[in-house]
């Protein structure tokens, strides 16, 4: 009885890396003279960006791609859940039992890609695949019945896979304050994700926000520094279905004398313990073709994230 809405929690943070270098790149200061284009694509992207250039500033490069790496821990709150299928007393949905689901949690770690081009130099669309291996601990508790005269009360650790696509935009607005240049992003996507344990594909939108200021380093390094916030929306409502495996302890079941794996269909109600995620990262730029991100989530969730990007 799981708590896969949590894989969609992952998507948002993994955007942040490309709007940051835009923010960056889009408030560098005026050159004396135009900049030439590297190759032929940058006379049409990104738009606008060839304009840029003939004014002496420098434009982001039209495409990126991203190599993420991503764990995650976050509590769910599980209500309304009920199972049936393993016992010919419970055979149907109309027969199910009651379970009532505590200390429901779940971690996963998850790896990806991410590709996208640079639309306007303040604007980027983008595709995200990610892949997820976790685990979803809680305490299930049911109460006794003709089949389960005591019931029971079981601590599981069910492990499952996902896999989770995504596509989104970032808008991004950066200043040059001295030496430093502050900037803001906005950012939404829309995200689908599948697993091997519910019957139902979840779908979520999720909009965020970051702050920060770019700090310029010698031989065209940067630093930048971010504080941001992010908030998860699941249009279709927060119920899961599936199936899951447990191992009743022996006599859970009357005439059951040994300890029996049973594999139990479920639905039930599940939602964040708060859809709202606080973000703190550093970025450093090698240069304009490389970008490393590093990024904590913390309060109700506790996140950690480190993104490669390369820009051409």
């Amino acid at each position: 009885m799981k708590k896969f809405t949590v894989l969609f929690f992952t998507l948002l943070a993994f955007i942040v890396s490309n709007s940051v270098a835009l923010a960056q790149d889009n408030a560098t200061k005026k050159r004396p003279a135009p900049i030439e284009r590297t190759h032929v694509v940058e006379d049409y992207l990104p738009i606008l960006g060839k304009q840029m250039r003939a004014q002496g500033m420098r434009p982001p490069k039209p495409f990126f791609v991203s190599a993420i790496y991503y764990h995650m821990q976050i509590p769910q709150n599980i209500t309304n859940a009920r199972g049936w299928g393993f016992h010919p007393a419970f055979n149907t949905e109309a027969q199910a039992i009651p379970v009532s689901m505590y200390n429901a949690k779940v971690e996963t770690n998850s790896v990806g890609f991410r590709a996208g081009i640079n639309l306007l130099p303040f604007m980027s669309i983008f595709g995200v695949y990610m892949h997820t291996e976790g685990k979803s601990k809680f305490t299930a508790v049911a109460d006794g019945n003709q089949a389960m005269p005591n019931g029971y009360k079981l601590d599981q650790v069910n492990p499952f896979k996902a896999d989770t696509g995504a596509i989104g935009a970032a808008l991004s607005y950066g200043f040059r304050l001295g030496r430093v240049v502050p900037f803001a992003v906005i950012n939404g996507n829309y995200a689908w994700t599948s697993t091997d344990r519910t019957d139902n594909i979840i779908q979520t939108l999720i909009v965020g926000a970051r702050v920060g200021v770019n700090v310029p380093l010698p031989k065209d390094m940067k630093v930048a520094f971010m504080l941001g916030t992010q908030y998860t929306y699941m249009p279709m409502g927060n119920q899961v279905s599936g199936s899951y495996t447990v191992t009743l302890p022996a006599g859970t079941i009357i005439g059951q004398n040994e300890p029996l794996q049973i594999t139990s269909k479920y639905k039930a109600d599940a939602e964040y313990a708060s859809p709202w995620t606080f973000n703190a990262g550093v970025m450093y730029s090698v240069n304009r073709y490389f970008d490393i991100l590093a990024e904590v989530g913390f309060l109700t969730r506790l996140t950690a994230m480190v993104t490669l990007q390369a820009n051409f």
